[in-house]
């Protein structure tokens, strides 16, 4: 049954990825006939081309777009930018669990592992000839679940992922994923360059319209089996180590993404940006882990797994129904794991993946002692908060640097809403200002030496004051934030403790043996996502050979242009009007016997063998030269504009092209040569 189910759903994959190339080759199609159009209009009709330079510059940066995602639909899945690959020798323990582990639920297990630095796990397959050979299988590995889980939550963990292989989720899967990732790709290269179009084509949006109704069909399609996938493999790990084991793994893997999370957005690359770093990252996240309200926060999240900002097209079903199917199966006594040791014996691979996790970013750092680059995270927060404050509080008419006493002036003013104002526009204002007034005490403290700053995994920072040992002073900041009548109460405590509030409070990291600098993130090159750099520089390269191309068709333009140009009107082949055509049978002329401009040719009366409109015997024809107009020609043959524009099928125009030849009434048979003047 489950082969059955994966051819099915190979023959499903395959069939949505042929839709995308449908798709992108009919955009494709209708480009290169309007690029082909417009070239062959350029040469045919020059002086009528239009806007061709528009057409040119708005299809290839489009068009170039759209052949790159439909280039990156076949290449191989590549491991994450910060993976390390793992050596059995490096790790025997884990190679070896993970191989028993495959064969308990009989697939081949990975011939490659990878350690990353996401609280993760991922497998995958080099699917070649569309998933239906076997290639080379994967397993990603992030260190902090190798480094965090129970023994028995990484077996279900592991019996997960290797689940997908037992269930062939990975040979056709990769390709919905493949076919997914390229939708995205294209689309993202789509928006970049339509929003990079400075001439305000609209090639690239229309392309990017086509494109993302297509994917909004492709994903809603395939979610229904990437999910059912999930659950299956949900079911054989449940089945490997039992429902409850797999339950609790799942709860913690949540939680430890979450923390994970907030660990590396709230503390690691902040104090990254200011030029500082842990020397060990998975050991300050340990200390995190470690802290009891962050242990508390934790529990609470495995007992009741929220997922917020969760996406509709996520591919794994929602957490609270994998574990109600979970927990929902028959239970049965987990088994006893024995603690078979460290599973990585050499530490390198783990260093290795924290090097790369902190240089992809681009921002050389300064690698510190877990207690002094917390203490200096505290500090830069601190900081930040206190300098936001003091902005607030400045006068753009004084010189002098705005100060404690400054901020605590206009508070004891009854200042306290302008100040607000000034400082945020976040929901709750008068909290933030509450703690921006922390903050500034605080490091003004710091700055004389009273109190020190220790981080707080929860809080971010919190004072030590040694002579506030009961935490007095943080009742007097929240009560002069909200009332001009406490503001003398805070004076007094802060004279107690020895504080000059006029002097200038010290906004620089002091903290540890390192340059003191500024608590603004250092600007980078490299700060920019690795898809939005190599994008931008795809997109240099496609405007090259745009300008290129209109340069050559600019110049094919010109030459065209001035072919036809008065210097040469008798090196064409001249056409009469249709009008003239019913009455009279031309004959060729060669170069020699056309006439100079402004002279006529008397042309012979053909048969005629039905009655006709006109019984004029003779008629003349006309080469306009530069200056020429239909009145002036009409003048000069007794004749009216009307009669001139209706003889030769002008309509109401009146433009008239050097070389151009107009039928005009002959003035009387057998002449030659009229000259008249009208004026």
């Amino acid at each position: 049954m489950t082969t059955v189910l994966g051819w099915l759903r190979g023959l499903f994959a395959v069939g949505m990825l042929a839709g995308f190339y449908v798709v992108a080759f009919t955009l494709l199609a209708a480009d290169a006939a309007l690029v082909w159009f417009t070239l062959w209009g350029m040469v045919e009709f020059p002086s009528r081309a239009g806007n061709w330079s528009l057409v040119l510059a708005g299809s290839i940066p489009a068009a170039s777009a759209l052949l790159y995602g439909i280039a990156t639909v076949s290449r191989t899945e590549e491991p994450p930018p910060d993976a390390v690959f793992l050596r059995r020798a490096d790790a025997p323990g884990l190679w070896r669990l993970v191989e028993e582990l495959a064969g308990q639920l009989r697939t081949r297990p990975p011939t490659r592992i990878y350690l990353t630095s996401e609280p993760n796990a991922s497998v995958s397959e080099d699917a070649r000839l569309l998933g239906f050979a076997v290639g080379e299988r994967t397993m990603n590995l992030g260190v902090p679940l190798l480094l965090r889980l129970k023994p028995e939550e990484l077996r279900a963990v592991l019996c997960h992922e290797l689940g997908h292989y037992a269930g062939r989720h990975t040979r056709f899967g990769a390709i919905t994923y493949r076919g997914a990732a390229s939708l995205r790709s294209t689309l993202f290269r789509l928006r970049m360059t339509a929003r990079a179009d400075d001439a305000g084509v609209a090639y690239a949006w229309l392309f990017q319209a086509a494109i993302g109704a297509y994917a909004w069909i492709y994903l809603r399609l395939s979610l229904a089996v990437r999910r059912r996938q999930e659950l299956e493999a949900d079911a054989e790990a449940a089945a490997a180590v039992g429902p409850e084991v797999t339950a609790r793994a799942l709860r913690a893997v949540h939680a430890l993404g979450i923390t994970w999370a907030g660990f590396e957005s709230r503390y690691l690359r902040p104090v990254q940006r200011l030029g500082f770093v842990p020397e060990d990252v998975f050991e300050a996240f340990a200390a995190m882990v470690g802290d009891p309200p962050v242990r508390e926060r934790m529990a609470e999240l495995r007992a009741h797994p929220v997922e917020l900002d969760r996406s509709p097209l996520d591919s794994h079903p929602p957490l609270a129904r994998r574990l109600a199917l979970i927990e929902a199966r028959s239970d049965r006594p987990p088994e006893t794991v024995e603690d078979e040791g460290p599973l990585i014996a050499n530490t390198s691979p783990v260093t290795r993946v924290q090097r790369k996790m902190l240089g992809e970013t681009g921002h050389s750092a300064t690698a510190l002692p877990r207690s002094a680059w917390a203490d200096l995270a505290a500090e830069a927060f601190a900081i930040e908060l206190a300098s936001l404050l003091l902005d607030a509080a400045s006068d753009t008419h004084a010189l002098a640097r705005p100060t404690l006493a400054t901020v605590l002036g206009r508070l004891e003013r009854g200042e306290q809403t302008e100040l607000t104002r000034r400082l945020t526009d976040a929901p709750e204002p008068e909290e933030q200002l509450t703690e921006a007034l922390y903050a500034l005490t605080g490091q003004a403290l710091a700055g004389a030496g009273r109190a020190r700053w220790v981080l707080s995994w929860t809080q971010g920072y919190l004072l030590d004051c040694p002579r506030d040992p009961r935490g007095r002073l943080d009742d007097l900041v929240a009560a002069a934030a909200r009332d001009q009548a406490a503001v003398p109460a805070l004076r007094g405590e802060l004279a107690r403790l020895g504080l000059n509030i006029e002097a200038p409070v010290p906004l620089a990291l002091r903290t540890v043996a390192a340059p003191a600098g500024p608590t603004t993130a250092r600007r980078s090159t490299r700060s920019a996502p690795n898809l939005v750099v190599q994008e931008l520089a795809r997109q240099r390269t496609v405007a090259k050979v745009t300008m290129g191309a209109v340069a050559v068709a600019g110049a094919v333009w010109g030459i065209a242009l001035f072919g036809s140009d008065s210097s040469q009107p008798y090196t064409q082949s001249y056409r009469l009007p249709t009008a003239a055509a019913s009455w009279y049978t031309p004959w060729p002329l060669s170069t020699e016997q056309l006439p100079a401009p402004g002279y006529t040719v008397r042309l012979p009366v053909p048969i005629i063998t039905e009655p006709i409109l006109r019984p004029t015997p003779y008629f003349h024809i006309h080469f306009v030269v530069r200056g020429d107009t239909l009145s002036a020609i009409a003048c000069e043959y007794g004749t009216t504009v009307e009669d001139l524009q209706e003889r030769n099928d002008m309509g109401k125009r009146t433009e008239l092209a050097v070389g151009q030849m107009l039928l005009v009434p002959a003035k009387g048979e057998g002449s030659g040569i009229v000259a008249t003047d009208c004026r």
